[in-house]
């Protein structure tokens, strides 16, 4: 039986204090969804709690424009084909399955890569059927990244990309952490701890693992800007300052440089059980989307979502918008007030933006919900002509400067 909530809670932001409806459908967790009533792209915020009991949210849109909505690090699916509406009942990717996703845009396969284990799952039929393939990973120079030795780990990191642009357009990245040196989360290793990613110039048979990026980071999320140069933002387990890590990668995914701090993402400190240091500091793994230039007019718009509570206790689902490649995010809004943790976005070509979170009433952890909206309802109350018409100067590497000089 399907149980309909409706609650308000209030929205507080800058530009003044919005009431927000939202509703929420609970479902059983082999149960299909019952259509929504709301229109398409309701003023409304749409909830729905598509897995009960589960943890470590994944979302995607497959090529023919399906929105995959994962859970348990990948391993379960359930499949909407109108826009995040209605969905179909729980598939299981496969015995083993884990990792995180990515969606080949070249060919349209959808894959559930696991580099630590060297299998992946391929689905060819926009995440109906899956088949699993053994698959080769590369060390990087460090020694780091295949099965047998210190592997990548992306159970927890957020979905992968296809490049479109610059020299190696169609190459899959995916991004993902090395618990270096002894390949588990133990406290005394997170100082080795680093984030990175995988990428394939084949389709997934053969991946390549990348440079680090900073130490002590996890978790990481990672996007393409129409130039071709690759933005990475990064949960930090042992920051005090409860800051978000920023790199960029100029060559596709290989290095990642211009390592800074992010001065309006912040993280949530819970569980506070960093024992070696005197102030909370473990961060939230968050969500992260460019959304489709068609959607933009061409305009690179990211999209960011962690729980609001810097330092604190992991609640207050929001996302962000930035309109200049992550310098600034000027627009903010809430999502959901209460128990919020790991989150996932995607987009569509059709302007929905999709936001699965682990989110609870009475604690953490209770179900995995989407939230439906678009970029019209998260800048509301600001200027969005103005915000896409925000002038910003891609920077390029200083061996590029000299080059053309």
């Amino acid at each position: 039986m399907h149980e309909v909530v409706n609650r308000t809670f209030a929205d507080f932001r800058t530009v003044g204090i919005t009431v927000l409806y939202v509703t929420v459908v609970v479902v059983g967790v082999f149960c299909c969804m019952a259509p929504c009533v709301a229109e398409a792209l309701a003023p409304d915020l749409e909830l729905q709690d598509l897995f009960t009991g589960m943890r470590i949210p994944k979302i995607d849109v497959a090529e023919d424009g399906t929105v995959l909505a994962f859970a348990t690090s990948g391993s379960l699916l359930r499949r909407s084909e109108d826009g995040g509406i209605t969905w179909g009942d729980i598939i299981s990717v496969g015995e083993g399955a884990a990792g995180t996703c990515v969606v080949d845009q070249s060919t349209g396969d959808v894959l559930v890569v696991r580099p630590e284990k060297g299998r992946l799952w391929r689905s060819k039929d926009h995440g109906k059927t899956w088949t699993p393939e053994d698959i080769v990973v590369k060390a990087n120079d460090y020694g780091h990244g295949t099965p047998e030795l210190l592997p990548v780990e992306t159970s927890c990191s957020e979905s992968g990309v296809t490049l479109q642009h610059g020299k190696h357009k169609g190459r899959l990245l995916v991004p993902g952490r090395v618990m270096a040196p002894k390949g588990n989360n133990d406290q005394e290793w997170w100082p080795y701890h680093y984030n990175t990613s995988i990428y394939s110039d084949d389709g997934g048979h053969t991946w390549q693992a990348s440079a680090p990026v900073q130490t002590g980071t996890g978790e990481g999320t990672l996007a393409e800007m129409s130039n071709g140069d690759v933005y990475y933002n990064s949960r930090s387990h042992m920051s005090v300052d409860h800051r978000r890590r920023i790199a960029w990668s100029y060559d596709d995914g290989n290095m990642y440089v211009d390592w800074r701090v992010d001065d309006y993402l912040f993280e949530v400190g819970q569980p506070f059980y960093f024992k070696y240091g005197t102030e909370p500091s473990y961060g939230c793994n968050a969500g992260l989307v460019r959304l489709p230039l068609e959607t933009t007019g061409g305009k690179d718009v990211l999209v960011f979502s962690t729980p609001d509570n810097p330092g604190g206790d992991r609640l207050r689902m929001t996302v962000w918008a930035s309109f200049d490649r992550g310098t600034t995010w000027p627009v903010k809004r809430l999502v959901y007030e209460g128990f919020s943790a790991y989150s996932s976005l995607a987009a569509d070509k059709q302007g929905n933006i999709y936001l699965l979170f682990e989110k609870g009433e009475k604690k953490l952890y209770e179900t995995v919900a989407l939230a439906r909206f678009n970029l019209e309802w998260l800048a509301e109350g600001h200027d969005l002509d103005a915000l896409l018409a925000t002038e910003v100067e891609a920077r390029r590497p200083l061996g590029e400067t000299k080059k053309k000089k």
